[in-house]
């Protein structure tokens, strides 16, 4: 949109404002005018004859009537943009008629040698005009059309008498003419001005209002494409990493061996990638909720500085933990995350010197700082890195430095567990993240006692797989079918898979024995969906039998569907250890709820 374009609305709404202004004045300024013209005509009357004073007296109340009967006709019909200036030109010809009565009334009825009454009257007139300033000042065409006929006319009538005294009481009737009118145009000025900034700050807000439903449509359809383009991109991925796993539990040659690794070190770089994409998604969709409980951080930290310690000994660097016991309310497992991701990019962006991680008490509050030796980051970018795929030191994309979500990951998440990140840093000398978090003044002594209970989610992650039996697997995708049923055999299960339901029940009515467990992917052929599979089956056996949901889409509203129905939820690609560990999770469920 021009500038023309956008002013020429813009000065249709100021006018509106204009007319409104009158109009909400219109009726006091009738009023005041009628009582002024009694007034007036009672000083008239004294010199000059009682008829025509009185005629003048009703041309004037004749056109107050008038006035106030167009008025209240729209007193509830404000101006617009389309009627303001018919409006205001109504509003000035009424105006300027009556001020051209009152200009006759002086000019005929002034109180000739009776400079006293000439006083009076005058005074009563000015009184008026100022009324009128302060009513009109809004439209000066209107404020113009009654003020200068009426001044003209006790100038012209005081010269008229030629007097020294009427002379000066013209001069003076002059100033003030130029006096108000001044005042009236500053007073007009100020007016619209404000008028202008307030129509201005309306098109800002409304511009920021547009602007933020084309972000969140933005958003949105960020999300549907991922959503897409995950689920269309994991499934070849997830057919790779159980075909991987298959062929792990053949033996193969050495040379083979080798390129098994590669193959395999390839697949797991492509599934943190695309986990990471899906931690994002997850977290923005709000499907992440923190399980809070008494947690000792001191094992959590000693086995995340444990296991990345390997990583920082092969890059010849020193990572050194400074810990204590210090027992905090907060999810272990999103912690460890935050952690995790701070370590890892502490080593990541090293190349001398080393990592520390360090956990203390400053009064009632419990620190951690991850501080490291490495590149460092310039104040003006240390917001920026906290961004979606956002990485300073890796201009060329390198797949194995990630995608420029760990960080924004560690944001999300502190947020979400109400930790306060800070972040120093400077080029050359290293970097040093600060998470606070609240301190527990009393923990249950049954946890205190025994430090391994606050990690029980992540002891749950590391479960044993389970005993082998009878599995059915529902994919619409056949390489996944085959890669699944070739991993889960070689692990002892037997399996029956289907592409669906009703290629399904047909192979179930000859067996002899209940499944075990149920791995089913969440979308399907048609409408079918891999909930309602689960639902069918668990009906078809009357049990409760345990279920997998595999999924590879992203979407927010999905995730939540799919999280709704209390099934171990798995996100592709998934890996032999993450089916595992998914497998041990769903049976131990069972024998817990069974147990109960």
């Amino acid at each position: 949109m021009t500038s023309q374009a956008a002013a020429a609305p813009r000065a249709a709404l100021i006018l509106a404002e204009q007319a409104n202004s009158i109009q909400g004045n219109i009726f006091l300024l009738i009023v005041g005018n009628a009582i002024t013209a009694v007034v007036a005509a009672w000083i008239m009357v004294d010199p000059a004859p009682l008829g025509p004073v009185l005629a003048w007296l009703a041309v004037q109340l004749g056109l107050a009537a008038l006035s106030l009967a167009q008025a209240l006709r729209i007193r509830h019909r404000p101006a617009t943009p389309r009627n303001a200036a018919r409006r205001l030109r109504g509003n000035t010809i009424g105006i300027a008629i009556s001020g051209a009565v009152w200009a006759f009334g002086v000019l005929v009825f002034w109180p000739s040698g009776r400079l006293d009454m000439q006083l009076l009257l005058s005074i009563v007139i000015m009184g008026s005009l100022t009324a009128v300033l302060h009513s009109v000042s809004g439209w000066l065409p209107a404020f113009y059309a009654f003020f200068f006929p009426c001044t003209a006319s006790v100038v012209l009538a005081s010269l008229w008498e030629g007097s020294a005294a009427n002379i000066a009481f013209a001069i003076t009737t002059t100033i003030y003419g130029v006096t108000c009118t001044r005042f009236a145009a500053r007073l007009n000025g100020t007016l619209l001005e404000s008028l202008r900034a307030r129509h201005e700050i309306a098109e800002l807000a409304a511009d920021l209002r547009v602007q933020k439903e084309r972000a969140e449509e933005a958003s949105q359809a960020k999300s549907r494409f991922l959503a897409a383009a995950s689920h269309d991109l994991r499934q070849p991925v997830h057919a790779l990493a159980l075909f991987v796993g298959a062929l792990r539990q053949e033996p193969p040659g050495p040379q083979a061996q080798r390129l098994l690794d590669r193959v395999e070190s390839t697949v797991g770089t492509m599934g943190t990638m695309f986990n990471a994409l899906l931690d994002i998604s997850k977290l923005d969709a709000g499907m992440v909720g923190a399980e809070r409980r008494p947690c000792n951080l001191r094992p959590l930290l000693e086995r995340v500085c444990a296991e990345e310690g390997a990583v920082a000994a092969q890059k010849g660097l020193a990572l050194r933990a400074n810990l204590r016991d210090a027992w905090v309310a907060t999810d272990p497992v999103l912690f460890e995350r935050i952690v995790r991701n701070l370590v890892v990019n502490a080593v990541r962006y090293t190349d001398r010197g080393g990592v520390l991680v360090a956990l203390c008490r400053r009064g009632a509050e419990v620190v951690l700082r991850v501080v490291d030796t490495g590149i460092g980051i310039a104040s003006a970018r240390q917001e920026e890195v906290f961004h979606e795929f956002v990485q300073l030191h890796n201009p060329e994309r390198d797949r194995h430095q990630g995608l420029g979500l760990g960080l924004a990951i560690v944001r999300r998440l502190a947020d979400l567990l109400g930790i306060r990140l800070c972040l120093r840093s400077h080029p050359g000398r290293g970097s040093s993240f600060t998470l606070r978090l609240g301190a527990m003044d009393a923990v249950d002594t049954a946890a205190a006692r025994d430090p391994a209970a606050a990690l029980a989610p992540v002891a749950a992650a590391r479960a044993t797989p389970a005993d082998a039996g009878l599995v059915l697997v529902i994919d619409d995708d056949a390489d996944i079918r085959t890669g699944m049923r070739a991993l889960l055999c070689g692990w002892g299960h037997a399996v029956v898979d289907a592409g669906g339901l009703v290629d399904l029940l047909p192979q179930l009515h000859g067996l002899k024995v209940a499944p075990q467990l149920i791995i089913s992917d969440y979308r399907l052929r048609g409408e079918e969906t891999g909930h309602r599979v689960v639902e069918r089956l668990r009906h078809e056996y009357n049990d409760d039998t345990p279920a997998i949901i595999i999924t590879g889409d992203t979407a927010p509203e999905r995730l939540r569907e799919a999280a709704a129905g209390g099934h171990v939820l798995l996100h592709k690609p998934v890996g032999p250890e993450q089916l595992r560990e998914g497998m041990a999770r769903a049976l131990a469920a069972r024998a817990a709820q069974a147990a109960a």
